[in-house]
């Protein structure tokens, strides 16, 4: 069975929504299991063993959620491999593995994303998707408040299924 991750961290909601469409796609796939882990209580050992990672976040001042940031300050090194005698060397354990981001964002939400995508060059993961940025509607710019538009929630479904469809062919 191939299995899919779902690393996030929800404040006020809208994360946890687009996680749940996400996985509403990806439920349907047999042959998958697309499980989740907040930020706060993942570890090394979820990440090694995943086939396929999805990182999501709402977008706080400009930048991933503090709580996604600390998770990977305390798992980066442990999926890295010391390759020399000395110290010194590090190879990465995930490498190659794909990855895509959700982000919930008040604002354009492109500033997360990309921290994101900054901190996991670092394990040579392979971004599958674009990823998806679900402006919330309704609400004041910046803020939590809104909803998010049923196109976004419509993508991050779609998006869960084709990750769990392009894993059961070996595409991903």
């Amino acid at each position: 069975m191939k299995r899919i991750l779902v690393i996030h961290h929800s404040a006020s909601g809208g994360t946890r929504v687009l996680v749940s469409a996400f996985l509403d796609g990806a439920s349907g796939v047999d042959g998958v299991a697309a499980i989740t882990r907040s930020a706060t209580v993942a570890d090394a050992g979820d990440l090694l063993g995943a086939d396929a990672l999805v990182f999501a976040t709402p977008e706080n001042f400009g930048y991933m959620a503090g709580t996604l940031k600390a998770f990977f300050d305390r798992v980066f090194y442990a999926c890295m491999t010391d390759t020399t005698a000395y110290g010194g060397g590090t190879e990465s354990r995930i490498a190659g593995r794909p990855y895509a981001v959700l982000v919930c964002a008040g604002n354009d939400g492109t500033g997360a994303m990309q921290s994101v995508d900054r901190i996991v060059t670092g394990w040579r993961l392979r971004k599958a998707h674009p990823g998806i940025i679900a402006r919330r509607v309704g609400g004041e710019a910046g803020s939590s408040r809104g909803d998010l538009a049923r196109t976004d929630l419509d993508a991050a479904r779609e998006l869960g299924q084709l990750f769990a469809e392009a894993l059961t062919i070996g595409a991903l």
